[in-house]
């Protein structure tokens, strides 16, 4: 009578092992906080998309690719102050230290989604960050309208 429970018992530990020994790290590792995209003007095809990127683990990781089927391709950018201008360039990767938070956020690193045609406000556009492990998370970027901030 007890060989039915015991079964399952290894089932679940089997189960476990397998889950514990998969490749890619786990999405627990790294957090995406507060993802969205800033809204086109009519006509405008190009939108930018920001969020944290938060490292709980104690490897550092590196952003390598975005992805959205809403966009034709994804970059990921930096700004620079350069010769009293700002520069936009894209890189490779993006570096999350250990134990660490990046933030991509307007007038700094972003994202820029080409070729999009959903870019508005109360929309939202599936992003899939993949890591240099292969380690992949799908999230969801809500469009939002930019604040308009007023200077007096």
């Amino acid at each position: 009578m007890l060989r039915f429970p015991v079964l399952h018992f290894i089932v679940l530990i089997v189960v476990a092992l397998i889950s514990a020994c998969s490749p890619g790290g786990s999405d627990a590792e790294i957090a995406v906080d507060s993802p969205w995209v800033r809204e086109t003007p009519p006509g405008r095809t190009v939108a930018a998309g920001y969020l944290e990127l938060r490292n709980n683990g104690a490897t550092e990781r590196a952003l390598v690719r975005a992805e959205s089927p809403d966009a034709s391709r994804v970059e990921i950018h930096t700004m620079t102050h350069e010769d009293g201008m700002m520069r936009m360039r894209q890189i490779d990767r993006l570096e999350v230290p250990a134990g660490s938070t990046v933030s991509l956020e307007p007038g700094g690193l972003h994202l820029m989604l080409f070729d999009i045609e959903t870019a508005q406000a109360g929309n939202h556009v599936p992003v899939t960050l993949t890591f240099d492990d292969g380690w992949e998370i799908e999230a969801r970027f809500p469009v939002r309208r930019p604040e308009v901030r007023h200077q007096h």
